[in-house]
């Protein structure tokens, strides 16, 4: 079982000898090793269970020089930069091979990166001289962790450090922006930064987003709990299927930034219940929703009697 702690400099070491740890970010906990290490990254890959195809997010201390990794950086991106880093915004740009490992990119020409708000993550990355890879610290696929204790019950037969920064602030996955072509930008995945905020600080610069990009978190499915989820609109619907059947139905607040944060830490706490299966109701299709709403819809399927 993984070994919780406060300890920063416990976390430190680790990462420093090549092996790796889960630590907190305002989004949900990551898996994280040294950006620069081959042997750290396969070891993601391997206790995550994750494809190789899928590239990892590179987390950089926020006054980080990009052009370290990056390059052909668009004039727009330091607007981006300075509205919402650090914080739950990647950006996807191109990529300096010769400074990139190639199992970060997974093969791309591009490379993600993105600074960490939560002041642990911030901490630990300027006490490192490394970047790190932190994709969610859970089985791939599954519920994005956003506890110390949920990372320990992902892991539960692992041994694993996981330094404990409290509950995540956002509790679902950043916004991930590819900032690949000089005349905009494209949203690839929908977080808690939304196309309005976007919009704001960058009007008219939003383009059709570019299929060929792989991202983390692009499957059909993904972000499953254990049980079955289906998700619904119709209230009336989803009262006759929990008559006949064992069902727990996960009800988020109406305000979309909470219902970000209760979504995984309900999706868990029901998993847990004695109920067979899951039901959630389906947010609007509105821009501060959209995050919350993809992940319900990668996570379940539509209720039918």
């Amino acid at each position: 079982m993984g070994t919780i702690t406060h300890d920063i400099n416990l976390i430190i070491a680790a990462l420093n000898r090549g092996e790796i740890a889960a630590i907190p970010t305002e989004t949900v906990y990551g898996l994280a090793g040294n950006a620069e290490n081959s042997s750290a990254i396969q070891q993601i890959y391997t206790l995550k269970q994750r494809p190789l195809n899928h590239p990892l997010i590179m987390h950089i201390a926020k006054d980080a020089d990009l052009t370290r990794w990056a390059t052909a950086i668009p004039d727009y991106v330091e607007t981006l930069i300075t509205h919402f880093w650090p914080g739950p915004l990647t950006l996807v740009l191109p990529c300096l091979p010769s400074q990139i490992n190639p199992l970060v990119t997974s093969g791309q020409t591009t490379v993600a990166i993105r600074a960490p708000s939560h002041p642990l993550a911030q901490q630990l990355l300027s006490l490192l001289n490394f970047p790190l890879v932190a994709p969610s610290a859970n089985r791939f696929g599954k519920i994005s962790p956003t506890t110390a204790a949920h990372v320990q019950d992902s892991f539960n037969n692992d041994e694993l450090l996981i330094l404990d920064g409290g509950r995540c602030a956002i509790g679902i996955e950043s916004t991930i922006v590819a900032a690949t072509n000089p005349n905009g930008y494209q949203i690839l995945r929908h977080g808690m930064i939304d196309e309005a905020m976007l919009h704001q600080v960058l009007p008219g610069l939003e383009l059709p987003r570019d299929e060929k990009i792989r991202i983390s978190g692009n499957l059909d499915t993904h972000y499953q709990p254990e049980k079955p989820l289906y998700y619904f609109t119709d209230r009336n619907l989803a009262k006759q299927f929990c008559a006949q059947h064992s069902a727990v139905v996960v009800s988020l607040k109406q305000e979309s930034s909470t219902a970000a944060y209760e979504l995984y830490y309900q999706l868990r706490a029901a998993d847990k219940s004695s109920a067979d299966i899951i039901l959630i109701e389906l947010p609007p299709v509105t821009s501060s929703w959209k995050g919350t709403r993809e992940r319900i819809m990668k996570a379940g399927r539509t209720l039918k009697l």
